[in-house]
């Protein structure tokens, strides 16, 4: 006898309808319709379980998949039977037959995975029938190298570069014909969605990155939310078209400036914040009315989990599309000629990508890295200069282009600084949950530049005061302090990305400001002091694209605030009003009057105009009111001479 188990099942999906799962059912109630021991492919509930495949495949495969299912869906009986009849002996049909052949592997391979790997609510008394538990239950651990071994066994994903920028570029004028209310909207609903998914993203991105729960909650969550509140309340008066004065010798006319899309924005994402720099570029790019292709670090890709979250937000499949691969696939993304490229990553990459946009004339904005200084002066707060220096230099396991990489204490405050950072850095804990205050390193490459910096720096005389049971192998990197150091050791020149803090000793403001720019980056900055005139006094001199006074990192917090380096740090800046429309053609207008109005510097010219027009640029410095009327008298006679010309021509 045929025993089925009570679905008892939602079956509400991400990607799928309700219709197509009904699809997927009867499609695999064909290939498993159960016995006197297993149940069938309904009666399991396997087709639950569809969106942990789906969240993996493509965004074209979903769409095949949604569109047999479909079919399937609402075929008779005897149709659908004779369809599944057709794709098994697509081998007998020869060549013509390929796409047949390819659909029954792509339809057999989904209900058998799902039938006999997941463990849905059915899949116990399928694993007992068959005698064999095949549920896939495991995750790949969070260790580094092993993560980076499966990278390196797994073949690469073939996306067909040209085919995406395609979609992109004809989905890209139904974006921009939307108007920017529901824009904003689709954006509104895409953070409803992040914050209900907030634990899986947080998992997703802990898993892959090493990070503990904190960081992941406020550097990846948070963040972005806040992100798209300053959308939701500033886009649409950025966005609007804009009124710009109009000079006298213009009279009569309007000046405008307008921001339009730049079709489609190419995003290449770095491994440290791989959500974050997702979703906020691509929301931004998104809210000015661009498609976007984004790539995302291989060593993080998050594979599937931002398609998931726009599709349940109601975007489009190819309004924002995802390229995975390495390099490869980011320059073979460049050489589409995207409307431009948004690069966050090394310096030694963002050269190579920068080299490439030059050639084929490409818009870049590169965010780049960072050597950020902290100059703490004597009059200070000790307690929240030290809280501040462990944060900046420590957070996401100093894994941030914004880390305090040297800090600098202003000589009076140095050996209590000193003496009050290594205690508190002592008490910070390593692990993954929400009681710990860092994770791990994220790739083994990374691992590898740290301790070449702490060693480096221990073999020219430094002093290494916390952290000294690290093996210099290890993912789990404690936090570092160092004192002793000179400005030419590696850990004071090169970005370290890590979580290593070097303190330094200076005598002078102006000491401390000539500390803080020796050197090529010029990314952030903060500096402490009671002394608000001298804080931007010394905020005023230091060559960085950001300052913060008495806190760190807040000038990147602050989404109203465009964000971006000078030197070596980058090109460009995002967020904020300028990052907007930086997303845009920024188009100049100027409108006139259908008029018979022939212009003053239209043809011809004649030795009377040439006079006229002298005189009339010699009076176009206004100061004052005789300025104004000077200008006046010299403009009324060139503007009859212009039109007696005009129609002397016209008669002609």
């Amino acid at each position: 006898m045929k025993r089925d188990l009570p679905l008892g099942l939602t079956r509400r999906s991400r990607f799928f309808s309700d219709r197509q799962l009904q699809g997927l059912e009867r499609l695999g109630d064909g290939y498993c319709p159960g016995d006197d021991v297993l149940p069938s492919f309904s009666a399991s509930g396997a087709a639950a379980e569809i969106d942990r495949m789906a969240m993996a495949m493509s965004q074209r495969d979903r769409a095949d998949l949604g569109l047999l299912l479909s079919l399937c869906a609402s075929l008779p009986k005897p149709a659908l039977a004779a369809l599944r009849t057709m794709l098994d002996q697509a081998d007998r049909l020869g060549d013509w037959a390929a796409g047949l052949r390819l659909a029954r592997l792509g339809a057999a391979g989904v209900v058998y995975s799902l039938y006999y790997g997941f463990a849905g609510p059915g899949g116990t008394q399928v694993r007992q029938g068959i005698g064999w538990d095949a549920a896939i239950r495991t995750t790949l651990p969070g260790e580094p190298t092993m993560n980076q071994l499966v990278r390196d066994a797994m073949p690469a994903i073939a996306t067909d570069v040209p085919a995406l920028f395609a979609r992109a570029r004809a989905a890209q004028t139904t974006i921009a014909a939307l108007p920017l209310a529901q824009r904003l909207a689709l954006l509104d609903k895409l953070g409803e969605v992040i914050l209900r998914r907030r634990e899986e993203i947080i998992e997703r991105v802990m898993r892959e990155t090493g990070k503990c729960a904190t960081d992941a909650l406020l550097g990846e969550i948070f963040a972005v939310v806040d992100n798209f509140e300053y959308l939701r309340k500033h886009a649409a008066k950025l966005l609007a078209d804009q009124t710009r004065p109009t000079p006298l010798a213009m009279l009569g006319k309007r000046s405008q400036v307008w921001y339009e899309p730049l079709g489609t924005i190419l995003v290449i994402a770095p491994w440290n914040y791989p959500f974050y720099q997702a979703i906020v570029p691509l929301s931004i790019a998104f809210a000015a009315g661009n498609a976007v292709v984004h790539k995302p670090s291989e060593f993080t890709p998050l594979t599937g989990l931002v398609e998931s979250l726009l599709a349940e937000a109601g975007f489009a499949p190819d309004w924002v599309q995802v390229a995975y691969g390495d390099g490869s696939i980011g320059a073979a993304c460049l050489a589409e000629r995207p409307g431009k490229l948004f690069f966050t990553g090394s310096v030694a990459t963002g050269r190579k990508v920068a080299s490439q946009a030059g050639e084929l004339l490409v818009p870049v904005e590169l965010e780049l890295g960072g050597k950020d200084p902290m100059l703490v002066f004597d009059d200070a707060n000790l307690e929240r200069a030290v809280a501040g220096a462990m944060w900046g230099a420590f957070t996401n396991s100093g894994q941030s282009c914004t880390s305090i990489e040297r800090c600098f204490v202003q000589r009076g405050l140095y050996d209590r600084f000193v003496t009050r950072l290594v205690q508190a850095t002592e008490a910070l804990t390593l692990g993954s949950g929400p009681d710990a205050d860092i994770g791990r390193m994220t790739t083994p490459a990374q691992i590898s530049i740290v301790r070449q910096h702490l060693d480096d720096a221990l073999a020219r005389g430094a002093r290494q005061l916390t952290g000294k049971h690290w093996d210099g192998i290890s993912a789990d990197i404690p936090p570092i302090v160092l004192t002793g150091v000179r400005s030419d050791m590696l850990v004071m020149r090169a970005e370290t990305f890590g979580p290593l803090l070097p303190v330094m000793a200076f005598d002078s403001e102006a000491e401390a400001i000539a500390l803080a720019n020796d050197s090529e980056y010029g990314l952030s900055a903060c500096v402490w002091t009671a002394d608000t005139a001298r804080a931007r006094r010394v905020a005023r001199q230091l060559q960085v694209g950001n300052v913060s006074i008495n806190n760190h990192m807040i000038t990147e917090g602050n989404h109203a605030l465009p964000f971006g380096g000078t030197k070596h740090s980058g090109i460009g800046r995002c967020k904020g009003e300028e990052g907007l429309r930086s997303f845009c053609n920024t188009k100049a207008v100027m409108v006139d009057g259908n008029s018979s109005k022939i212009e003053a510097n239209w043809y011809p010219f004649t030795e009377e105009k040439y006079r006229l027009l002298d005189r009339l640029t010699l009076a176009s410095r206004l100061r004052g009111i005789s300025d104004l009327l000077r200008f006046a008298m010299a403009g009324l006679p060139l503007e009859s001479l212009a039109n007696r010309l005009g129609r002397k021509g016209r008669d002609a």
